[in-house]
């Protein structure tokens, strides 16, 4: 009897070792999100992006829906994002949303299995939102995701979790980038922390989302009169002066990358580095599952990927 407890437990301890370590050596698939308005990939891509915005849907004093144009025709199925103004619940019923995100869909050269929405919705906009999600799924037949922001996992007992198949925890622009207090608006792993919480509770699985971009800001008078997308410190020429990390003074007036900067305008540059990718999911690790799918934001910077560069 003893024996057979013994070779009972040694197998109930293998199959938990299995579980665990199989679990960890699971390889994480990492793709990119496509996010111009006009779709333009090379057909020798070896990787092509799957996660492509095909609709830009908003509301300003009219319903507008903006397609993305196909120049070239993605090979193999693709998840089609679908980004909606928040605003926009508002002013639109659920049904009617479906009907016209169905409609245009089908006009699109695309062949899909799932259907992510991006929005950032708000308590006033839940129900709205929440009714559109449900009945998105059940007219499509498709898988349905969404982006999820820190904030809606952090205190999701008040923001509510959507009635969805899964979800991409979006890991950049969590703090003001009109503030110029903010350090680095992209990526900022003190702010970060600070919404590390509830992720054991959360009821949703999360796939990961993080940043491969860089932004300029431009502020004048404390105001933000503009942004510049591609933007990195070691393109600033001499007539950027650095106050501290990331933040820099004009020194004259002069034309650069064909804008106009004036005297005395602050420039903050945000942008990410691979280490700091890294960082970002050594401190994920402590508080969230591993992510069946990494997707780096975006597809036009994946040379600053480098392969087998981050781990989990």
């Amino acid at each position: 009897m003893k024996k057979v407890f013994t070779l009972f437990s040694f197998i109930i301890i293998a199959s938990l070792a299995f579980l665990y370590y199989g679990q960890g050596t699971t390889k994480i698939e990492y793709s990119f999100y496509h996010w111009k308005s006009t779709y333009s990939v090379d057909a020798n891509e070896t990787k092509a992006p799957q996660y492509v915005k095909v609709l830009d849907i908003t509301y300003k004093n009219s319903f507008v829906l903006k397609k993305t144009s196909f120049e070239t025709i993605p090979r193999k199925t693709i998840v089609p994002i679908i980004y909606v103004d928040n605003p926009l619940w508002s002013k639109m019923k659920a049904t009617t949303m479906v009907n016209k995100i169905l409609k245009s869909l089908k006009t699109l050269p695309i062949k899909y299995n799932e259907i992510q929405i991006d929005c950032d919705w708000t308590d006033r906009s839940r129900k709205s939102y929440f009714q559109f999600l449900k009945q998105l799924q059940q007219q499509s037949g498709k898988k349905i995701s969404v982006t999820i922001r820190l904030h809606q996992v952090k205190y999701y007992k008040q923001t509510g979790v959507p009635p969805v198949d899964y979800g991409v925890l979006m890991y950049y622009n969590m703090s003001d980038f009109r503030d110029i207090a903010t350090k680095n608006y992209i990526l900022d792993l003190a702010v970060a922390k600070q919404y590390h919480y509830n992720f054991d509770t959360y009821p949703l699985r999360l796939n990961l989302a993080l940043p491969l971009y860089s932004q300029a800001t431009i502020m004048r008078f404390s105001q933000v009169v503009g942004l510049m997308e591609g933007l990195r410190e070691e393109e600033l020429n001499s007539n950027f002066k650095k106050l501290k990390e990331h933040l820099y003074r004009v020194e004259k007036t002069h034309y650069f990358k064909k804008r106009l900067f004036y005297e005395d305008d602050t420039v903050r540059v945000d942008e990410v580095s691979m280490k700091m990718l890294q960082k970002s999911i050594l401190l994920l690790r402590k508080v969230m599952k591993k992510p069946k799918k990494v997707i780096f934001y975006r597809w036009e910077n994946r040379k600053n990927y480098r392969q087998n560069s981050l781990s989990w």
